[in-house]
């Protein structure tokens, strides 16, 4: 099979984790596989599961960007002639499906949506079902969603997320105990990028009423100097440490992982905390709450830092609490197996090759 990858850009975040897995298994079938993107720095996470890369600037938020980009991604399918073309988002899926609409294009489109803010569903709903194909949600409440806001159940599957990720090393800990100074003192931690979706700002206000511990967030965007200008505002309680390559290191020296997200489709980092059986305290939005079992984290409303504040106070602590939610967490990570994803994902490209044109 050819199988051609369309992300916005290489950067770190979960859709683009979800393309260099998807491209690693592919390669490893015997497939040849080239990813299109705006490039970033997971290019070379690409190249190192054997796959190509073509850059196509579909990074850029404009109608005209999206049609220079179809006209780049239409000189791929010209070289490269798959037989699917994956694309993750809407704005990708919009260049694919422009790129492949050209005489002789006979690839079948898939989307994956990885999710919205929820004021974005019915416009996504309406330009995915003019984009033709199939969408997969990365979770059952991104289904849901986008069926609420029309678009046709026939078209539709759910393949949930899968993460899977090894226990640091001893070395890995140390050293990254050494790079960000980490002491005595409880560790929490929150890992994504800097962007409003994360809503950051909950988790500084809440770490006011944090006790006698140490907060650190990993992950860089384009809000990192206003967070850490919030941050130093509300008494330097919260570090924003930049992008950590192996944030599992940092997970391993957790008291307590923290995700203030305002919403998600299925976060990848905060499935690879649970796996690692991390003591998680996340906001009950979307997938996570579908996905994670109340008893393998706490689950506490988006925007409010005071429930943040009581649930990792009580991760740090109430006896066993942190043990049980760890406990429990390992025990529900079979839910979001990798392996299980990517057979999905193999089952989906081989029903688009097998199908009558």
């Amino acid at each position: 099979m050819r199988l051609l990858l369309v992300v916005a850009a290489m950067r770190p975040g979960g859709a683009e984790r979800i393309v260099v897995q998807l491209a690693a298994d592919a390669v490893r079938r015997g497939d040849a596989v080239t990813v299109a993107s705006a490039s970033g720095p997971w290019v070379e996470q690409v190249r190192a599961a054997g796959a190509q890369h073509e850059l196509v600037p579909l990074d850029q938020r404009s109608a005209p960007a999206t049609l220079r980009a179809a006209g780049r991604l239409a000189a791929v399918l010209r070289r490269f002639r798959p037989e699917v073309v994956h694309a993750q988002n809407v704005r990708a899926t919009l260049a694919a499906a422009l790129a492949l609409a050209r005489p002789g294009r006979r690839a079948a489109l898939l989307t994956t949506l990885h999710g919205l803010a929820p004021a974005d569903y019915p416009a996504a709903a309406r330009l995915l079902r003019l984009a033709g194909g199939t969408v997969i949600a990365c979770a059952p409440a991104v289904g849901r969603s986008l069926l609420a806001a029309g678009f046709p159940a026939g078209r539709l599957e759910v393949i949930t997320n899968g993460a899977a990720v090894e226990w640091p090393s001893e070395p890995e800990l140390a050293a990254v105990r050494q790079r960000f100074a980490v002491g005595s003192r409880p560790l929490v931690v929150g890992i994504g990028r800097l962007v409003a979706q994360k809503a950051w700002p909950t988790l500084v206000e809440a770490a006011r009423h944090i006790r006698d511990a140490d907060v650190l967030v990993a992950g860089d965007g384009p809000l990192r100097a206003e967070l850490e200008a919030t941050a130093a505002a509300a008494g330097d309680r919260v570090r924003f440490v930049g992008a950590v390559e192996r944030p599992a290191a940092l997970v391993g020296l957790a008291r307590c992982v923290v995700s203030t997200s305002a919403w998600e489709g299925l976060p990848l980092a905060l499935l690879e905390a649970l796996t690692l059986g991390a003591p998680v305290v996340a906001t009950a939005v979307d997938g996570v709450a579908d996905v994670v079992p109340p008893d393998a984290a706490l689950l506490v409303p988006p925007g409010d830092p005071a429930a943040v504040a009581a649930a990792v106070n009580r991760v740090l602590t109430e006896p066993g609490l942190a043990e049980r939610l760890s406990r429990a967490a390992r025990g529900a990570s079979g839910a979001w197996a990798l392996d299980t994803m990517l057979a999905r994902y193999r089952e989906r490209y081989a029903a688009c090759v097998t199908a009558p044109s």
